[in-house]
């Protein structure tokens, strides 16, 4: 079993099988996890400590919450996205309209 540690020492990932692209690998015995290793894991969780896994007592549950309005920014943004896609549907409109026109002249000659 490969682990990615971060500077004190938690475990960020790890992998079973295959590899890892990272540069500070750490090789484990997959023998001496804990038992329910797979199903508490979330990065920074456990910690490698002596040759163990253990839970870090530090570890924190991270504050995921999500702004349940959008800020004027967020509105901002969202209007000029419409705004552009409008654009384009107008711009893909007219080369179509365009090329139409021009095949049609090409097929009176």
């Amino acid at each position: 079993m490969l682990l990615v540690l971060d500077n004190n020492n938690c475990i960020v990932k790890y992998s079973v099988i295959g590899g890892l692209s990272d540069s500070d690998v750490v090789e484990f015995d997959d023998e001496k996890l804990p038992e329910d290793f797979d199903v508490k894991f979330q990065p920074l969780f456990y910690k490698l400590e002596n040759d163990e896994i253990v839970e870090n007592p530090d570890y924190v549950v991270p504050d995921i919450t999500v702004p349940n309005d959008p800020t004027n920014s967020d509105k901002a943004v969202a209007a000029l996205t419409l705004q552009m896609a409008k654009q384009s549907e107008k711009q893909d409109k007219f080369n179509a309209e365009l090329l139409l026109k021009l095949a049609q002249l090409g097929g009176n000659k």
